[in-house]
């Protein structure tokens, strides 16, 4: 009997890929083979994200092209955006449900109200195929109420996967070849909250660095009210921590800030910051803003763009504000016009490019630990620094191992190794 075939496709975080690839895994154990073509696929799941309007319309467009392309492909639509956005996938086969050819009812059943894959913890650690890059989840959902996330809603409150099942997982990902680690949740400070024995996430830090030997651990997107100073230096210290750090900002303006339902401003952090980055230009620390959401003013705003500049980060992930059925900020009647979070966006793209630009000639010209992450376009393969550089290999170069030193040259808007 010949294997029927799956197409996968993720659009969202990290947490999403980290779904799509237990999915995947599973689904290979079930009898499916996984294809990377669109004709040839018999089934085609899509991890869909709800966190923007923005990103469900490129969902509804992946969709509307997957289905134009192979009309008898079956459609499954998974995620975020399908628990909270059925009618948008009418063009779907399956929304926010496996079909029962997938045998997935216990596995899918666990965790139907976080997210796909959220509760079956083991394992947590996963490679994603032809890769030596891995993912390893330490927490699933977030306690943090932000008015205008709906993630909360979607993914549940913050849930810890154990202390020694984290080291567990990280020792097997090792074990297994992955010589870039990252550790990926929902909000991965708050990490150890729920646990009994009063854990902290530095508790897991520490240990993690032990294990990982010569591998290097990243950290994905934390919220600058649950870190401290002294952790960022403590990273900093570590051989075997990529330096690179992203913070969840969302607004310069202390006002906006707390209008978000986000606790106090974290003036201290962002102190240090300023400071780190000035005495330790190489570290990358790259910022989430969200521009328009309710009641920004213009001085809000202009707050933001100080804040950007003085620290400042080595770039931008920027979105205008999205009202999301279901969270608070939502119904509030002080609604920014769209016209105007879309151009204070677009005016901090333009310092996004001007960062990026400036911090990629900073590092040009030096020694860079680089990690292979796959296959470029044009059939070129790329690699990531540790402080979060993309790096191209220029025709010829034919790296020594999947993790090495290089020198990494700027040309033209690219870095490269020669």
């Amino acid at each position: 009997m010949v294997a029927e075939t799956c197409l996968y496709r993720t659009l969202g975080c990290k947490q999403n890929q980290f779904d799509t690839q237990s999915l995947r895994l599973y689904l290979e154990r079930q009898g499916f083979a996984e294809t990377q073509s669109l004709t040839e696929a018999d089934w085609c799941v899509i991890n869909t994200c709800s966190v923007t309007e923005r990103a469900l319309a490129k969902v509804r467009g992946e969709i509307n092209r997957i289905r134009r392309s192979n009309p008898n492909v079956k459609i499954v639509a998974l995620g975020c955006g399908a628990r909270h956005n059925r009618d948008n996938f009418t063009k779907a086969d399956y929304i926010d449900q496996p079909p029962p050819a997938f045998e997935l009812d216990e596995w899918y059943n666990a965790s139907s109200h976080t997210g796909i894959g959220s509760n079956l913890l083991p394992p947590h650690g996963i490679i994603p195929s032809g890769r030596s890059r891995a993912l390893l989840r330490i927490q699933n959902g977030c306690d943090q109420k932000c008015a205008y996330c709906i993630v909360p809603h979607l993914r549940g409150s913050s849930r810890s996967v154990g202390f020694d099942a984290c080291v567990d997982a990280l020792k097997s990902l090792v074990d297994q070849g992955a010589v870039e680690i990252v550790l990926t949740g929902t909000n991965i400070a708050s990490w150890g909250r729920d646990l009994a024995g009063d854990y902290q996430f530095s508790d897991l830090l520490k240990v993690l660095v032990q294990e990982i030997g010569n591998s290097r651990l990243r950290l994905s997107s934390l919220e600058p009210q649950l870190i401290s100073p002294d952790l960022i230096e403590w990273c900093t210290e570590q051989p075997q921590i990529c330096r690179h750090f992203h913070f969840a900002v969302q607004s310069g303006s202390q006002t906006i800030v707390n209008s978000m339902n986000r606790g106090n401003f974290p003036q201290e952090i962002y102190r240090y910051l300023e400071n780190l980055v000035r005495n330790c230009p190489d570290v990358s620390v790259g910022a989430d803003i969200i521009t328009g959401f309710p009641g920004e003013t213009d001085d809000d705003f202009e707050k933001t763009v100080e804040l950007i500049s003085a620290i400042p980060f080595s770039y931008l992930h920027v979105f205008p504000y999205s009202e999301r059925v279901g969270t608070e900020a939502a119904n509030r009647q002080n609604q920014v016009p769209v016209r105007k979070r879309l151009g204070r966006a677009q005016h901090l793209r333009k310092i996004d490019d001007e960062l990026r630009d400036r911090f990629a000639q900073l590092n040009s010209g030096k020694m860079q630990d680089i990690v292979i992450i796959g296959d470029g376009h044009n059939g070129k393969m790329d690699g990531l620094t540790s402080n979060y550089l993309p790096v191209n290999f220029q025709d010829g170069f034919v790296p020594p191992d999947d993790r090495f030193s290089a020198k990494i040259l700027a040309s033209q808007s690219e870095l490269c190794v020669q």
